[in-house]
């Protein structure tokens, strides 16, 4: 695994950016007379989050607040529609029909459509090659890639792929939005694979630590010898969690250039939040 830079700086923090995105709009900002359906929804988002390792009912009552009467009634419609599986463990995973209804898009435009251009920009700007990574339960989902004008490129990841947590730029990155218990139960749950990778727990709460410290992951010769990156993670709608990284030959990444990718990233980030702040409300 890389290790993250010895030397601090935060460039986010004095120009007073943030990577992370909006959340979804309070309850009181919120359309009337829709609670039932937010609810429902609310359920909906947090079992697609833990993707393959499930959820029970009384975890999800913790999570969001909703009495366990209404959480069961509401997680039974969703069965019943077959948007929700509960398997003989009362484990709650994403059901068929929620995996049909993503898979009759050909690509991911809704994502594509809000980090599209700002990807186009930092390839060019850069030069390298951008990643956009997102978070699919206890993996990290290539949902984009741009190559920059380079004639070096970074071919490490392709689009679609998926990598555990932890592993390549953007997965480190996202690892520093994650809490203690949560780290410890995802090494546990893949103890095997990341013993083959090297990564023990103790290691992966230390990369979570740093990337969380310097509000961005930085890594050396992580997935290919010879080759660095930079990423940026953050928050969109109320539970998605992806990063967005930029790959070049490690020995461009000096301090500076190090510190122009943090800042290059955060700008486009910020961007990106102004615009969402206001895409989805009514006029």
């Amino acid at each position: 695994m890389g290790a993250a830079a010895s030397f601090a700086f935060d460039p986010m923090a004095r120009a007073g950016i943030t990577a992370t995105l909006p959340v979804a709009p309070s309850a009181s900002a919120a359309v009337q007379g829709t609670q039932s359906v937010r609810r429902a929804f609310e359920l909906l988002q947090l079992v697609a989050a833990q993707g393959d390792a499930g959820i029970r009912l009384s975890q999800l009552v913790l999570l969001s607040g909703i009495d366990r009467g209404t959480a069961y009634r509401m997680l039974s419609c969703l069965v019943e529609q077959q948007f929700v599986d509960r398997d003989e463990h009362r484990l709650y995973r994403l059901g068929p029909a929620a995996l049909l209804l993503a898979s009759t898009l050909t690509q991911p435009m809704p994502l594509l459509q809000r980090f599209g251009p700002a990807m186009k920009r930092l390839a060019r700007r850069t030069g390298d090659t951008v990643f956009l990574m997102m978070r699919e339960g206890d993996h990290v989902h290539c949902a984009h890639r741009e190559d920059g004008p380079s004639p070096i490129r970074i071919l490490s990841t392709v689009i679609g792929q998926r990598r555990l947590l932890g592993t390549g730029t953007g997965g480190i990155a996202i690892l520093g939005l994650l809490g203690r218990e949560e780290l410890l139960a995802l090494h546990r749950r893949h103890a095997a694979r990341y013993a083959e990778m090297g990564l023990d727990a103790e290691r992966l709460l230390k990369e979570a630590e740093q990337a969380r410290r310097q509000t961005h992951a930085f890594t050396m010769n992580n997935l290919e010898v010879g080759i660095g990156g930079v990423g940026l993670a953050f928050r969109i709608a109320r539970l998605g969690i992806g990063a967005i990284s930029v790959a070049s030959i490690a020995a461009k990444l000096t301090p500076q250039r190090h510190h122009e990718l943090v800042t290059l990233i955060a700008e486009e980030l910020r961007q990106i939040e102004v615009e969402l702040a206001f895409a989805d409300r009514p006029d």
